[in-house]
């Protein structure tokens, strides 16, 4: 699309001038281990700028981004599950003989279409069936624990966090345990090429294998349309109000797909950055472990100072202004939700984890307005009941010390890869 003007001269924070917009590096092995020294900086120089190396702008502040969210006229949905940077032309071979063929629904898609898959989807994945789903949460939960954490030491992602939120999304789906592993890597393949930057042969090897889990998503739509049953797949293939068309079956196929990714690496990673945070934060641990009701806001500090989503996307419909920086029409825009969460002029002290921070439910790692994530309210379930299940039993839980955290090589996801713990 062309280098468009950069924001040169644009006000931070204390009505300084910037001289020069920041150099976004979101590879580096530095950002990747702790991005939110170059997001304050970025924050304090400039509302916006352009990054070349990407081909997108990147907004930093919490509320453009609070705004964008909840413009939908304005800024477009359509890019958010666009690859980062295009596939090379074998990767782009191995989808299309692999069969893949997703649609734009619900994530990527602007209204009206996105109002009715929205209102279907809804359909199928209710209040009452996610409440529904909490004592089975409970039972996994304490059988991980029983048979996973007893011998003093274990790696919290390896024995709970990984296995977990994709056997809730299962029973949900009505999809046998023993696929675990499949929906896993299917998920670890579709985050590479969305939002990751790998060389080819690792391409063309991710796209096979995401081709092969479409056709996965595909027989299971298939099996369930032809012999429904109590799970959501099934609501969906069946879901109508009288008011819209009925999903068609790649778009439930779609759907499906979206919900073992949204929903399944983005818990672990929740999961996972709780437990880091809280026990690298003894006394917040200590306080959950004394008072459980503590544990809600707990978890909606950690989604603000470490969410598993710290980036998102969207487009701009038209030329807009974004916090005093002109960004043309068609642009490609990268959203900060890590920079937007930590924004001290919305969270006082804000690289400081605060258990009790009486507007932490104000992030945004959810998402806002029409497109406001549907599986919140299971994530934040989930991560509830195995804080409240893991602090009880093992209140003298600890981080072993001196570990070196891995993280996702890509923009948005963000959850430690291992997490050894003691007790």
């Amino acid at each position: 699309m062309g280098q468009p003007d950069l924001p040169i001269g644009s006000s931070g924070h204390d009505g300084s001038r910037a001289s020069s917009p920041p150099v976004f590096e979101p590879f580096s092995a530095e950002y990747l281990e702790d991005p939110y020294p170059f997001m304050a900086h970025a924050r304090e120089l400039t509302p916006a700028f352009y990054s070349p190396e990407l081909d997108y702008w990147i907004v930093t502040r919490y509320h453009d981004i609070r705004r964008i969210f909840q413009s939908p006229a304005s800024f477009s949905a359509a890019n958010t599950l666009a690859p980062l940077t295009e596939p090379c032309p074998q990767a782009k071979a191995a989808l299309k003989e692999g069969g893949y063929a997703p649609v734009a629904v619900l994530l990527n898609v602007d209204p009206p279409a996105h109002t009715r898959a929205r209102r279907l989807a809804n359909i199928g994945f209710t209040s009452k069936r996610v409440a529904a789903m909490e004592p089975f949460i409970r039972d996994v939960t304490r059988r991980f624990c029983d048979e996973r954490l007893r011998d003093g030491r274990a790696d919290l992602i390896r024995d709970l966090a990984w296995s977990l939120p994709a056997m809730v999304l299962f029973r949900i789906l009505g999809v046998p345990e023993a696929d675990v592993a499949r929906v896993k890597e299917g998920a670890r393949n579709r985050g590479l090429l969305l939002f990751g930057r790998a060389g080819e042969d690792e391409q063309v090897r991710a796209a096979r294998e995401l081709a092969a889990f479409w056709r996965y998503a595909w027989t299971l739509v298939e099996a369930r349309a032809a012999n429904p049953g109590d799970d959501f797949i099934s609501a969906l293939a069946q879901a109508h109000d009288g008011e819209s068309e009925a999903l068609t079956r790649q778009e439930v196929a779609t759907i499906v797909m979206i919900m073992f990714f949204a929903g399944n690496e983005t818990t672990t990673g929740l999961i996972g950055n709780s437990f880091r945070r809280l026990l690298e934060d003894r006394p917040s641990w200590q306080a959950i472990c004394r008072d459980p009701a503590l544990i809600p806001n707990a978890i909606e500090e950690v989604l603000r100072i470490e969410s598993s989503v710290i980036t998102w996307r969207r487009l701009t419909r038209e030329a807009v202004d974004i916090g005093g920086v002109q960004v043309p029409a068609q642009a490609r825009l990268l959203l900060l939700l890590g920079s937007a969460n930590r924004d001290p002029s919305v969270f006082p002290d804000p690289d400081r984890l605060d258990i009790r921070r009486a507007n932490a439910c104000d992030h945004l790692s959810f998402g806002l307005g029409p497109h406001a994530c549907l599986g919140a309210p299971l994530a934040r379930l989930e991560a509830r009941v195995v804080l409240e299940e893991v602090s009880r039993r093992l209140p003298g839980l600890q981080l072993v010390p001196d570990t070196q955290y891995e993280y996702p090589k890509n923009v948005s996801l963000r959850g430690p890869a291992s997490l050894p713990v003691t007790w």
